[in-house]
């Protein structure tokens, strides 16, 4: 069951850099490549700097080396990613502030997960993922992009992606 649901997981993380490549390629659009790169960052950081002062304030043992084992120093980070970022969105619609928050899902999902069903599978589930959030995507035209119809070739070209999933997972697992 575990693996199953860890499946699932790495399945929706896939979709979710779907949604983060599209947001990221109208903030490209709108503002340059890097400028996405940097608002992207940005939001990461800021999301895994409180994540981690969250954890330090809670009492967990941070199992960095100092000083960044101490919470105060996340809570800094946190606040000054935090004010970069809402300096970095304005003029922009405010949800592109979340595109990092999808690669943190990846990294944590690639640390939690893929020791457990193995990077094979972690990946090649996340890759099924992102081509079936990439096809709906590019069906809406979402966040301004060009929209690019869902045709029986993407569709074949999907089903033979999630059937090499099913292979690399194997049967009887």
């Amino acid at each position: 069951m575990w693996n199953l649901l860890s499946l699932l997981i790495a399945v929706l993380i896939g979709i979710g850099a779907a949604v983060q490549t599209s947001m990221l390629g109208s903030v490209g659009r709108l503002r340059g490549p890097s400028e996405a790169t940097w608002l992207s960052i940005l939001a990461t950081a800021t999301a895994v700097a409180v994540i981690l002062a969250f954890r330090g304030l809670r009492g967990e043992s941070l199992a960095l080396p100092a000083p960044l084992d101490r919470p105060v120093i996340f809570i800094g980070a946190a606040v000054l990613a935090g004010i970069a970022l809402f300096l970095t969105v304005r003029g922009l619609p405010p949800y592109y502030a979340i595109t990092g928050l999808f690669g943190l899902a990846f990294i944590i999902g690639a640390a939690t997960l893929a020791p457990r069903i193995g990077v094979a599978l972690f990946l090649s589930a996340t890759i099924a993922g992102q081509l079936v959030g990439a096809v709906l995507m590019d069906q809406i035209g979402a966040f301004g992009n060009a929209a690019q119809p869902v045709t029986p070739l993407r569709l074949a070209g999907v089903v033979l992606l999630l059937s090499g999933v099913v292979l690399v997972r194997g049967f009887g697992r």
